[in-house]
């Protein structure tokens, strides 16, 4: 059983701990070495909030935060990046069993079709065929 210790209750607190207090914590929760404290401390905080929420971090989870840490900016522009950048009045036009479908652009996240507003393209495409498909794959805004 793991010992009780104080745990620091923001992120802002643990980045302001000694590398010494930081390796306690490591040492708490990681059985390899710490070494490069700074690109630690998020995966160290993930496991603060799991132990704070008494849920567990799967090792992989670990893996996967150390390679964000070693470079965040390119993972956070490939997890905020849209293959498509519809402008807003776009007209999305569609021909599909011989019916025509036209679909305007209201905003980022609204896209109008016959007065109704859709949340994301693949709602509208789910209801104009009455199946699951893409949204951007069934307006052709996906590349081949």
């Amino acid at each position: 059983m793991r010992r009780k210790c104080y745990l620091p209750k923001s992120y802002e607190e643990l980045k302001g701990l000694s590398p010494k207090e930081l390796r306690f914590y490591w040492n708490a929760f990681y059985t390899c070495p710490l070494r490069g404290v700074k690109a630690k401390l998020r995966p160290l905080w993930y496991a603060i909030q799991c132990e704070l929420g008494r849920c567990k971090l799967q090792e992989k989870y670990i893996t996967r935060l150390d390679r964000y840490a070693s470079n965040p900016d390119k993972y956070i522009e490939h997890a905020h990046k849209k293959r498509y950048a519809l402008a807003v009045g776009t007209i999305l036009t569609k021909t599909y069993k011989g019916r025509t479908y036209q679909v305007t652009v209201k905003g980022e996240n609204a896209y109008e079709w016959e007065g109704k507003i859709y949340p994301n393209l693949t709602a509208l495409a789910e209801k104009i065929v009455r199946s699951h498909v893409s949204g951007p794959k069934f307006f052709g805004l996906t590349r081949k």
